[in-house]
This record gives C-alpha cells, structure tokens and sequence, in this order.
C-alpha cells in the first residue's frame, strides 16, 4: 500500500517509539498538558489560519444575562510584542466574529478579554491572528515581516466604557482549553513560558547564581530567555536519566539558566560510563556546543557564556558501542564556569538489548544525526574520478593532463594544457621601493609529494632588507594556492607590491571578472576593489587560467547576499587595482608600509579547462525540472533525468529531504525500473523550519543561523522568537508555511549536509543532486565528488545560479567545475541580447569544461544551440522536446562537437555576427546556425569537405521539420541563406543517396 505522509504531520509521523513506556520518544512534547488545569492540546480539526492564527482559546459562555463577560486566559505566550497583535472572538457555532471585544489586560503571561456574547455555548479566541502568506517569497530583502493583524478598536465606546467602570463585576466564562491547529504550531511544554513569579521563586535555589535542567532529547529546549513551564513542573535537577540502545548515537540536553548572573567561559566534561565492570569510555562523549571538528576537517572550540538571565542549552552526545553489554550505566558530567563553583550531573543511562544499525539516523527525534556537525567524511588528498595522481619530475608537476613549472622562487615559470601555453613568460612578485625595485628571487625551492593528490613546495629569500617567504600547493585537478609573505627588517615605505602575469596569446582572448562582465578580453581595464569581486578568468577555449585574490572574510559565490568586503592585503584602504594592458595583468597594491609582522599576499589559480568537455554526455542526459508526477510523460518526449525541487510532495522543504521518505524511495525505483534517474534538490544557504535539528542548531550562538532582528513567518516569532535572519518561503498544502533562515556560509552544517548526502545515496538511491546557488567553496565540493564515488560512481551534480546573487556565476563559480556535471545559467541572463562572445565565456561552460542549460525565459532555441544547449523540459514557453527528436535522429551523442570558437571548425559563416557550430559523423554534420545581430542577415556558408569528409558534388543541405522551431526546406549546398534576427537553423549536411 503506498505510505505518503501527510504534511500537517511532517515533524513526527517519522518518530519511533521507545519500548519502555517510561522514557520519552518522538511523540511525547505533543501530548495534552495543563500548566493551571486549562488543558493545552492540537486540535482534531485544523482551522483556516487565514485571519485567524495558529492558536486559539475555547471558553464556555453560560450566563448571556450580562451585557459582558470576561476570559481571562494564562496563555503563556513566547512571542515579543503580544500588545501588537489582534484579538478575535468569534461564536463557535455560527462562525460569526464578535464585534464588541475589548482587551483589559495584555501581558505575555496573561490575557484578560471582554466581549459582548450573542448567546450561550463555545467561543473562540483567537489571540496570534495572522494574513496568511500564499505563494513563494523571499524575506531576506526589504522590511522585516510582519503578518500578524494589528489590535483594532470596533467596539461600541458606550459598551466599552460600560465594561471598563463594570468589570470587577462581569461574570467570568469557563476556559476549557487552549488549542494548535498542529503538531508542528504546538508550543509544547518547551514553548509556554513560566511566570515571572515562578522564575522568582525557582531562582531561590540558585546556589551560585545558576540553576541546571538535564533534559531529554524529546524535549528540545526552545526558549533562551524566559524559562519553560516545563521546569517550573520538573524543577532543578542534578541528575538525568534516559534510555539508549546499542549502537545508537544517544543525545541529551543540559539546560543552565543564569538566573542571577552571567556565566563566563561554560565547560562540560565527562567521566567514562560504567556498568559494571562494562565501560563507555569519556573520549565518546562530546557537547556540541563547546567542541567538535570544522568544516574544512579542523578542531574547532567555542567559547560559552551565559547573559545574566539567560537559558543556555547544551547539547551533548554518546556513541554507545555496537557491543554494548545491556544495563545502567552511570557517569557524570561536571559543569565548571570562570565565575561559578563546578556542578556536577549524574547521569544514568539504561542500554537495552536492542540495536540500531543506523545509530538512531533514521528516527529524527533522536537527534543522533548531530553527531554529522563533525563529521570528516570525503576528506583526504587523494584524487577522484576522472583525475589520476600527480607525477613530479624536478620543478615540473603533472596533474591530469595540466602541466605546471616552478620558478626558483616558487611562482609559476610555465603552466601548459592541451599543448598550448597559458603564460608567456614567468609570473613575478615585485616590491617597488625608493631605491628601485625588489623582484622576488630565489634558488632554494623544495617540493614534496604529500599524496597522490597534493604537491606542495616552499621557497624564500631576503632582499634588500626585505623578506619573501613562499608557500604553495597544487591541487590533482589544477588548482594552485599560494600564500606569498613579504615583511621587512624596519618599518619602510614602499612605493608598489605588484604581482604581474603575462598571458600567451592563445591564452588571452577572453576575459571576465572583477567588476568586467565577460567576453572579448579588453584592450585595457581597471578594477579599484570599489565592490565585492575578488577574482577573474582569462583564457582561450582550450587553455587559461583562473586567479582568485584571497585573504579576505568570504570567497564563495554568493556575493551579493555576503557582500564581502575586499581582500585588504591586495585592496590596500583602496590603494590597490588590477590593471589589464593586452594580455598582461597586474595586481599592485600602491603605496604601502612593510614591517617586521609579514602580509600574506594569498592568491590561488585554476587551470582551465577543468576536464574535457564531454558533449555526448552531455547530449545524453536530459532534464525534466517540473512536477513529479510530470516525468513519465516527459520522458516520452525524451527526458531521462527528473530533477525534484524542494515544495513538491515527494521534497516539500527546503535544503532538508528527510521527511517525506517511503514514497519518495517508490518513486525512485519506479523511475530506476524505466532507466530514469532522479536527483533531488539539495543545498547550502537556507535551512527549512521543519528541520528537526532547529533548536539545537540555535543553542550553537550564530555558529550556523546567521543572527538577525527576527520576524519573518508567524511560525517563526512564535517558536524561535529572535535572532535569526528569515530566507525564502513557500505555501504548503493545508495552510502550512516552509519558512527557511538563513545559514551562515562555513560551518559544521556542511558536515551535516555532507553526512545526508551520503544517507540519501544509502537509503534513497538518488542519483545526485541539483545545487540552486550556495555558499561553500570547492573544499566541499571534492568531498561531495568522493562521497559520490563511494556511495554512488555515476551520481550527478547540476549547478544553478542567478546571476543577481552571485553577479557573474561562471567566474564565481569556476573553482566548483571540477566536481558539476552540468550549469544551468539562470536568471538574469539577457540571451537576446549578448554577445556570442558573451555566450561563450559567462553562459556556456565551454572554456572551463562543462556544458550549460538556459533559463530566463526559456533562453533562446536558436542561439542556444551553438553552445550544444536547450532549455529544461517543462521550463519555459517552449519545449525542448522536438529539439530532442532532432538529436535522437540524428545521433547527435556520436558526433564531435566543433564551435566556431575552434580554428579547425569545418564550417564557417560569412558574416561575423552570425555563428555556426557542427556536430560531425561520417558523410554527415549538423549545423547549428544563429545570428546574434539584431537584424535579419543573408549568409552563405564556407565549408571544409575534407574534414567532414564528404563529396561537395553530392552534397545536399538540409532543413528538416522541427514543431515550433523550423519549417522543412533544402537549400542548394551554396545557396543563400537568410537568418532572422536573434534566430537560426538546424541544418543537415550530407550527401545524396
């Protein structure tokens, strides 16, 4: 029987059950619970929230004598600025909204409400009343959000003034309960604050200032500045005990409230576990909060403190052993501060018989999937597939195909692929001084092969008083860092540091980055740092050189959303520019100060092309982006390759695709049973809400959500409250909100995505994943590539970008080629109105090694398909399915593809403005034809029958029909051809038969 979850019940309806009643599970923070004997609970029947919220109070009204009654509720509420929202009362029966309503006392604690009823029985009070938001948006630009319905004054103002001199005599009704439409709006035991008269009397206890609240991983702890009703019921406690079974990666919570003073400097530290003579050792213990291993496979600590009046909660974690012998095991845990006496926590944990292969990963209440934040997976310097190890022969270093010669002093002499020069001449590092210059020299290189992988090298010298310390490594896949230190003996004055690089001239006809949009390499250009760019291409389509100037806070694409600012070693206050005379590029820092503390002048190059373009690959899979359900007929029309975006059924929230499972892992087979592949959408920028991890991931001080002002979704000022930055949105179904917030763009969340990309290869057998602009660097992007090659050889990454996140995606985004199989360039791109210069070098892929798609708008068929591109089934006005036919027929995955960016092209237009690509097989070539004029032109084309290796004298041109493309024609072999503007053809040559 197919199994589809419901959305309304997304968080839970995965939680497993524990087998002793008496420990919490994943169902437990949603049971029924009565603070002051008024019963919190979800609702059977959801409500519209439209106008009315995602929480109400029933009260029963029996005495309708009195012109009034009055409700006073103890809400409880979490949200900031309860006085700012409305409150509505509407007759249970009839639906009717009462219009004389007045409110008498408004604190987050409590509510007191005067209205006028119609006659006796239910009322509800809407107290949270919202204008729910449709669609899809985005809540990281402009205001702040702010949904809910401001307070209202509708009420009679005799009746009003009636109530206010009367109240201490209007009967109260009954408060019967307090209701969520849902699991997921349910404030839970964790969500409702305490009173302030309670946190005053809990504080007493506070024996240094500080009270500690063990708490289980079903409980997360959601509020950090008012304490939960929970722990006014539980109380401090030094003791905790939970239940784990063998092999599970077990987590608990320590909460500590600074109910009297700030903590500085928390630490926790673990003994071992004993049962017995049954040990768990200490070392498989950590706190999530404190320790753990970075992004880029590094240690990593962090500092705690506690504001006064503050709740901290620390997450901590346990391997237990897949041998674990069952029983009590006991240990502790001992909390110490700067400024408080230690505390120590008793911990007893029960190991059952049971096992968990997964280490509890499948059940997401258990949150063992935190153990991910520090996670080393795909980390090594060895090469993947399809690089090969590196070879060093004296100062030269092979890496697949790229060829790279060390100057004495360290820096490039010669860098060479696919038998072409990237640079004439030697780079050179230069101090400018008043006596003259300074050129970095040096004879005392030393190489070392650290892996088959990686080669690094060293080299320095002192001139002059001046000091140059090189350090530097290569890459398998053509990547080259440098870090070039300069300091001097005494502080002095320089006139200029420049690094200078001299391009070949096959190597220099285009160009494209720092502030320069791309295409035909200019004559002469200057950058002054004056914006976020930090980097540029410039190269031929078979040979160049990619050069990133780093040093800075952020260089990962997303530049507009960081807007990083320059890189102040190479920008210098301003002083520095990157200068372009022909085919020399200079990087000069102006007048600068050198002193006995060196400035690291880091930069790091990439040779390109990457890999060779493949377009039978690249032919050969082709993409439907659209609904599911669409893709069985899509792939009637030719389409193999389903890409699942996140707000679909089968992946409803962003960046998190653990929730719908069962029928997603059916779909998968039933697409893998008719050799189709299926990727889901999957990236780093934003985090969904329902992410089960939310509240931890929060506990982590900014270290992974990006602090902010708040707002945002209802969902989030009612549960997260603050500090956080709210990202994109999407309406679900049943009224229900994937409200995202913004991650920050390192952090050991790459380690979780990292971990769940691997779990999906394992549990859903995707075939890769499709990237919609993100935020990391191409450190992950090799660990992605190498848990693809373990978990899934033939898995794919397809790229996307809008161009007005990244402003220039091809050149922010080059150091990622290596690892993408496919680009789809994006939104914002103007195809009608580049240039095919333009086209070649920021759209196509061609120069770096990949191939693209188009999509604003659909792009355009015509000129698309000279860079061997259509657009994305079901995407755009135009299917690209009749295009398809075209290959099919013609067998376009056997031909070569030559661009008329290639000198040995066979094919060539008379005008310059209208391009011709071939795709060549025996006795028959394909042209792709587009005029990138903006008029209408007459062409004739010039053809190498030798090369396509057939008889001119048989030759036929030939147009065949293609559905909203072309019409069927033949053209005489030498016969005018005319092109509309912005348009083309689809041509075969061959001979007759």
């Amino acid at each position: 029987m197919k199994k589809t979850l419901l959305l309304i019940t997304l968080i839970t309806t995965l939680g497993g059950c524990s087998n002793r009643a008496s420990f919490p599970d994943g169902k437990s923070q949603y049971q029924e619970f009565s603070p002051d004997g008024i019963p919190f609970v979800i609702t059977q029947t959801p409500w519209d929230v439209d106008g009315s919220g995602n929480h109400r109070a029933v009260v029963l009204v029996s005495d309708i004598q009195a012109d009034a009654v009055i409700a006073t509720l103890p809400w409880r509420r979490p949200d900031m600025r309860p006085e700012t929202k409305r409150i509505i009362v509407t007759n249970a029966r009839t639906g009717e909204n009462i219009r004389n309503v007045t409110v008498l006392e408004l604190t987050p604690e409590t509510g007191k409400i005067a209205f006028q009823p119609r006659e006796a029985g239910e009322y509800y009070i809407y107290y949270l009343p919202y204008k729910f938001r449709k669609g899809s948006d985005d809540a990281r630009y402009g205001k702040p959000w702010n949904d809910y319905l401001p307070p209202e004054e509708i009420a009679d103002a005799d009746w009003k003034a009636n109530v206010n001199k009367n109240q201490s005599t209007l009967p109260q009704v009954k408060v019967k309960q307090f209701e969520s439409r849902s699991e997921f709006d349910f404030f839970t035991p964790m969500g409702l604050i305490a009173t302030s008269e309670e946190e005053q009397v809990l504080a007493k206890q506070a024996q240094d200032g500080f009270l500690i609240f063990p708490e289980d991983r079903a409980f997360p702890i959601r509020l950090s500045k008012r304490l939960p009703v929970r722990w006014i019921e539980k109380g401090s406690s030094s003791e905790f005990s939970g239940m784990a079974i063998k092999n599970e990666y077990y987590t608990w919570q320590i909460g500590v409230w600074a109910a009297q003073k700030e903590l500085n400097n928390i630490r926790l530290s673990f003994s071992d576990f004993a049962s017995g003579s049954h040990i768990i050792r200490a070392s498989e213990a950590t706190c999530f909060n404190q320790e753990g291993i970075n992004w880029d496979g590094n240690p990593i600590r962090f500092t705690v403190n506690i504001p006064a009046g503050h709740i901290q909660a620390l997450w901590c974690g346990l391997q237990i052993p897949e041998n674990a012998s069952p029983g009590n095991y006991q240990g502790t845990v001992t909390l110490t501060s700067d400024n408080a006496a230690p505390q120590t926590i008793r911990i007893n944990l029960q190991v059952t018989n049971d096992f968990l292969t997964d280490k509890g990963d499948g059940e997401l209440w258990r949150h063992s999937r935190l153990r991910w934040l520090n996670s080393t997976i795909g980390t090594d310097n060895l090469p993947v597939t399809p690089y090969t190890a590196m070879q060093v022969t004296d100062n030269r270093i092979t890496a697949t195909d790229k060829y790279l010669t060390i100057d004495g002093n360290g820096l490039p002499e010669a860098i060479e692929i696919n038998n072409r020069p990237i640079i004439r001449k030697p780079f050179s590092f230069i101090v400018e001084t008043s006596q003259g210059p300074v050129t970095f020299n040096s004879e005392n290189i030393r190489l070392k092969k650290e892996a088959d992988g990686l080669v690094s090298w060293t080299a320095s010298s002192t001139q002059n008083d001046i000091s140059f310390d090189c350090k530097a490594y290569m890459e398998y896949d053509g990547y080259i860092r440098y870090h070039l230190k300069v300091s001097a003996a005494h502080e002095m004055i320089v006139n200029n540091i420049k690094l200078i690089t001299d391009y070949a001239s096959v190597s220099s006809e285009y160009f494209m980055g720092t502030g320069y949009s791309g295409g035909k390499h200019p004559e002469h250009y200057t950058w002054d740092w004056k914006g976020p760019w930090d980097s540029y291409w410039m190269g031929g389509p078979k040979s160049g050189l990619h050069v990133e100037f780093r040093g800075g806070t952020y260089h990962g694409p997303l530049i507009n959303d960081y807007k990083p600012a320059a890189t102040p070693v190479w920008s210098n206050n301003g002083n520095g520019h990157i200068l372009v005379n022909g085919t020399t590029v200079i990087a000069q820092t102006g007048k600068d100060t050198l002193g006995s503390v060196p400035k690291d002048f880091e930069f790091a190059l990439l040779v390109t092309p990457v890999k060779p373009v493949n377009p039978s690959k690249h032919f050969s899979e082709r993409y439907y982006h659209a609904n599911p359900n669409g893709f069985a007929q899509a792939a009637t029309e030719g389409a193999n390759v389903a890409n699942i975006h996140h707000s679909q059924n089968l992946n409803p929230v962003i960046n998190y695709p653990f929730i719908v499972r069962d029928s997603l892992i059916e779909y998968i087979n039933e697409q893998h049973k008719a050799n189709r592949k299926v990727k889901l959408y999957y990236t780093i920028r934003e985090l969904t809400n329902y992410a089960t991890e939310i509240y931890a991931l929060k506990s982590l001080n900014h270290e992974i959500f990006v602090a902010g002002v708040g707002y945002g979704l209802p969902w989030h000022c009612e549960h997260l409250i603050d500090d956080y930055k709210a990202a994109w949105y999407t309406e679900l179904p049943g009224q229900h909100s994937d409200a995202a917030l913004v991650l920050n763009g390192f952090s050991r969340w790459i380690n979780y995505y990292l971990e769940g990309l691997r779990w999906m290869f394992e549990n859903y057998q995707i075939d890769g994943i499709y990237m919609d602009d993100v935020s990391f660097d191409r450190t992950v992007m090799k660990r992605m590539k190498k848990i693809m090659a373990q978990y899934r050889p033939n898995a794919l990454i397809d790229l996307h970008s809008n161009t007005g996140y990244s402003i220039g995606p091809a050149n922010q985004y080059t150091d990622f080629f290596p690892y993408v199989d496919r680009l789809w360039f994006g939104e914002s791109f103007k195809y009608n109105q580049m240039r095919p210069d333009e086209w070649f070098v920021t759209f196509s892929g061609i120069p770096f090694g990949q191939m693209s798609e188009m999509l604003q708008d659909g792009g355009n068929r015509y000129l698309g398909m000279v860079y061997g591109t259509t657009a994305r089934h079901s995407y755009g006005q135009f299917s690209p399915a009749p295009v398809w036919a075209l290959w099919k027929s013609f067998g376009i995955t056997e031909a070569n593809m030559l661009g008329y960016w290639d000198n040995d092209c066979p094919v060539r237009s008379n005008h310059p403005d209208v391009k011709v690509t071939v795709y060549v097989k025996p006795q028959e070539t394909l042209l792709a034809i587009g005029n990138f004029d903006t008029k209408d032109q007459t062409i004739k084309l010039d053809y190498n029958w030798i090369t396509l290796g057939i008889d001119p004298s048989k030759a036929i041109l030939y147009a065949p029909e293609i559905a909203d493309f072309q019409q069927e024609h033949t053209f005489g072999i030498n016969e005018s051809i005319p092109v509309g503007s912005k348009k083309g053809w689809l041509l075969i040559v061959k001979e007759k038969k």
